[in-house]
């Protein structure tokens, strides 16, 4: 088995660490489509080589990656669109709680709507890239434009998965890195450590993904809404 690259930084995540270094940057990759409408379109790429999860294709051939790639980005897209609901309990060493972070999407955005861009793509001998695209409808550009405002607050977090869970460590790192995000947000908010809070969460772009010292890791840019807090004297 050809041991996969373990500094693998895709074109989209150093655009993302540009991003975070104080770099200005569109909200979402937008561009007209034939028919007028405005297109959600990013960068994604699939592992040729990865290591093998139990029950994962190894080596991966040319369909299940455009399968993965795609899948991946009706994930991120749904993400932006709609994005997830979450339960979030930080970790309190003094009442022997384990943070935890409870993450479902609110809605589900088929693959089938989406496209890989033609002509735009590329094989690295590692990795399958390919720029995908989607095409919301007005009423749901007009939900995504409403993140924007309040009580939408933005925030931003780095999150991680070891390469060893195979094609569901990618998940895993972009639900690591909201979690991460969410964290980063409540600690600003709230002045005393709660012990449940729910809320709403969406990607504020697409984001990053690479691999970094044999982990999955992934940068998100993110708005959050906090619905409820529930302090540890009600609980």
């Amino acid at each position: 088995m050809k041991a996969p690259s373990l500094a693998r930084i895709g074109p989209a995540f150093a655009m993302a660490l540009a991003l975070a270094a104080g770099a200005s940057g569109p909200c979402r990759a937008q561009s007209p489509s034939p028919a007028g409408k405005e297109l959600l379109r990013a960068e994604f790429w699939a592992d040729i080589e990865p290591v093998a999860g139990v029950g994962d294709e190894w080596p991966v051939g040319p369909q299940t990656l455009r399968s993965r790639v795609l899948d991946e980005s009706a994930w991120v897209f749904g993400g932006m669109v709609w994005g997830f609901e979450f339960r979030y309990a930080p970790f309190d060493k003094t009442r022997a709680i384990q943070e935890r972070f409870d993450l479902a999407p609110i809605q589900s955005l088929d693959a089938k709507e989406l496209s890989l861009a033609p002509g735009a793509r590329m094989s690295t001998p590692d990795a399958f890239y390919s720029f995908v695209e989607y095409a919301p409808d007005a009423s749901l550009l007009s939900l995504m434009e409403s993140y924007a405002y309040d009580p939408w607050k933005g925030a931003q977090g780095i999150g991680k998965a070891d390469m060893s869970q195979g094609v569901k460590g990618r998940r895993a790192a972009y639900v690591d890195a909201l979690r991460a995000a969410v964290r980063s947000l409540l600690q600003g908010l709230e002045p005393n450590k709660p012990r449940l809070v729910r809320g709403r969460v969406v990607f504020d772009r697409p984001p990053s993904m690479a691999i970094i010292g044999g982990s999955y890791t992934a940068q998100v840019r993110a708005r959050a809404m906090v619905i409820e807090v529930i302090p540890y004297k009600v609980y």
